[in-house]
């Protein structure tokens, strides 16, 4: 966009969010990307940018403030986009490790004991069959907080409710958690 484009980007104040995305969104697309270090998965950023703005535009003070709010919002979501493929080759590389010992492919060089692996296994259905017994909702906020890795923040939007009421929830699963777990160790 030239100077003049510029100038008139500069002049309009958006009203609504959706013009507020219409205006800036292809800069906002370039932050992403520059952010990300690659156009892969920009799309899921900006989507995660109009569903925050579509949420929380109301709690913009000032319309005129609303170019730096998104260029925060689409920060904040690239970098959480980012921390998420971290995580997911994370449990990838895990699971491939994992995948190797079982079929002798690992070498001994201070790989994991094979008995750990063993071990690790037997915990492993324990706390599936402890899951299956416990309330879905608690095992749900359990397996997103431990398994998928979730911040409560995260959960807390997934589910629409607090983080205060996010962690109290997970608090009380825990403890059921543990109660379940001491009842089959005991048995």
């Amino acid at each position: 966009m030239g100077s003049a484009g510029q100038d008139v980007a500069a002049m309009v104040i958006p009203s609504t969010p959706l013009e507020a995305l219409a205006l800036y969104g292809h800069w906002l697309k370039a932050v992403a990307v520059a952010r990300l270090r690659t156009t892969d998965g920009a799309d899921d950023v900006m989507q995660e940018v109009a569903a925050a703005a579509m949420r929380n535009w109301s709690t913009l003070q000032s319309p005129e403030k609303a170019k730096p709010w998104l260029y925060r919002l689409t920060v904040r979501a690239a970098l959480m986009h980012r921390r998420s493929l971290g995580r997911a080759r994370k449990r990838i590389a895990q699971a491939a490790e994992i995948q190797a010992i079982r079929h002798g492919r690992h070498d001994s060089s201070g790989g994991p004991d094979p008995l750990e692996v063993l071990l690790s296994s037997e915990r492993a259905a324990i706390l599936r069959q402890a899951l299956q017994t416990m309330p879905t909702r608690d095992a749900e906020l359990l397996i997103m907080k431990h398994v998928d890795d979730c911040s409560y923040r995260e959960i807390a939007s997934r589910l629409g409710v607090t983080v205060p009421v996010v962690e109290m929830r997970l608090f009380r699963a825990r403890q059921k958690m543990r109660s379940l777990l001491q009842q089959q160790l005991a048995a």
